[in-house]
């Protein structure tokens, strides 16, 4: 939240009103600025309400409008308004969380039946000052809740939760301003603190955060996606831009606590889901190489490499993905690799493969059922290559996978050779790109017939892009 200033919507009755059973009228006017208005300042929320729309042609799609998108809604249910609670309930409807209700302390009219067992705050209408600090604090415990405060999205447990950047449009000419600065930092960091205060901010900071993203300004990204998640919590964009942001920047543990709140999500598609889980089993493969990178002594490198517990993870988050969508080569690609260096890693120190299990038996029962494993994944993860490269030819990456997954599948040297080779005829590979993705095979002294004849045709690509 303190990347951001938010905007809260106020729900209450105007002017000087009394209740039902006559009491003195509340000053509703007086209570906004002396303790709402006051409260929102504290949390660094700027706050308008109804009254804001009255000069202008349609009150109900503004106020609908900012139902919607406002972060934060505090809404005044002392007295039976109509329009108060006719507003309070279009809120619960559409947002599952940010609705703080407060109420006169005053006998006044009783609680309306579907809100008696909802929590609101009290405050004396004489002195709404007094209650400040109360409705700051109940307020930011709002916003540190996950849970939702909403009796619809309560009561219809797995309701989705509605994204309101899907409704809330950014202007035009906004977005005409980040397309033309999508190159420069500064301008679109500027842009996005244009954006803050608007009752389209969210979704202004989104189109901001997309593009810092693609520039891969990743600490600058992250920052944008976390005010865009300050109040959208399990937002599944926000959190999957956070998840590759701080696995970029090298932060994996946060990389992980975002990817698994997209995975919480009941909006995640299921290639969506599968993205999340090979995100995650990358973050894993990373700590399990800086677990070994270190280590000089080639058979110490091999045997902290497999006892590692990140190994593990990193097979059942990739294997998990590639469940999920099976049109998802790259989770597909992830556990076929990462199974392959377990099982030959296993077979050149088997009394560390051991350890792992209570018996010899069982050590040697599992390797086999990972070999087994490994021949299944190969045949499928195939087919989802094949048909991304049949079906979408600017897929790169589909061509290249296929390359990958033929270095750790095939006993023949030349086949993977001449895989890498029809990458380069489609402009899909670079030498760097190659040498990087065998290192790992390197340091580890695995597949190493086929890593030779990978380097190989690597070191003649590089000789032809050098030649004048």
């Amino acid at each position: 939240m303190d990347n951001r200033s938010g905007r809260a919507f106020i729900v209450r009755p105007f002017g000087e009103k009394s209740n039902a059973t006559g009491d003195a009228p509340i000053n509703f006017d007086l209570v906004d600025e002396k303790l709402i208005a006051a409260a929102l300042e504290n949390v660094g929320l700027s706050g308008g309400t109804t009254g804001e729309f009255v000069h202008q042609g349609n009150i109900r799609s503004d106020m609908f409008r900012e139902l919607l998108s406002a972060d934060v809604v505090i809404a005044d249910i002392s007295i039976h308004n109509a329009n108060a609670f006719y507003e309070l309930g279009i809120r619960h409807a559409l947002r599952d969380q940010y609705t703080v209700m407060i109420k006169s302390d005053r006998r006044g009219d009783p609680h309306v039946f579907d809100l008696k067992a909802d929590r609101y705050l009290r405050y004396n209408p004489d002195d709404p000052a007094a209650s400040v600090e109360d409705l700051t604090g109940a307020i930011q415990a709002t916003l540190r809740e996950d849970d939702a405060d909403s009796p619809v999205f309560q009561l219809v447990p797995g309701l989705p939760r509605i994204d309101p950047s899907k409704v809330i449009m950014v202007p035009g000419e906004f977005r005409e301003q980040v397309e033309l600065a999508s190159t420069d930092v500064e301008s679109l960091l500027a842009l996005r603190d244009e954006a803050l205060g608007k009752h389209w901010e969210a979704a202004g900071l989104r189109v901001v955060g997309r593009a810092l993203f693609e520039l891969g300004a990743h600490a600058d990204s992250a920052m944008v996606w976390e005010s865009v998640r300050a109040f959208l919590k399990h937002d599944v964009e926000a959190n999957q831009k956070l998840a590759t942001n701080y696995q970029k920047l090298g932060k994996h543990d946060l990389s992980e606590q975002a990817a698994s709140r997209a995975l919480g999500s009941n909006n995640l598609s299921d290639w969506r889901r599968a993205e999340t889980h090979a995100l995650i089993g990358s973050n894993c493969k990373t700590q399990w190489l800086n677990n070994f990178g270190s280590e000089t002594d080639l058979a110490k490198r091999q045997q902290t490499a497999l006892t590692s517990p990140f190994l593990e993870q990193s097979i059942e988050h990739y294997m998990k993905g590639f469940e999920t969508h099976r049109s998802h080569y790259y989770s597909g690609l992830g556990a076929v690799a990462m199974l392959a260096m377990q099982i030959e890693l296993a077979k050149l120190h088997p009394e560390h493969w051991e350890i792992q299990f209570d018996s010899e038996r069982q050590a040697d029962l599992e390797l086999e059922t990972r070999s087994e494993q490994r021949v299944k994944l190969i045949a499928a993860t195939d087919l989802a290559i094949e048909s991304s490269v049949r079906n979408y030819p600017g897929d790169k990456w589909a061509r290249i996978s296929r390359a990958d997954l033929k270095l750790i599948s095939s006993s023949r040297p030349q086949k993977v050779k001449f895989r890498y080779e029809q990458c380069a005829m489609h402009g899909a590979l670079s030498a760097q790109v190659l040498m990087r993705q065998l290192k790992i095979y390197q340091d580890l002294a695995l597949f190493s017939e086929n890593v030779a004849a990978a380097l190989e045709f690597a070191s003649s690509l590089e000789d032809a892009n050098t030649k004048p």
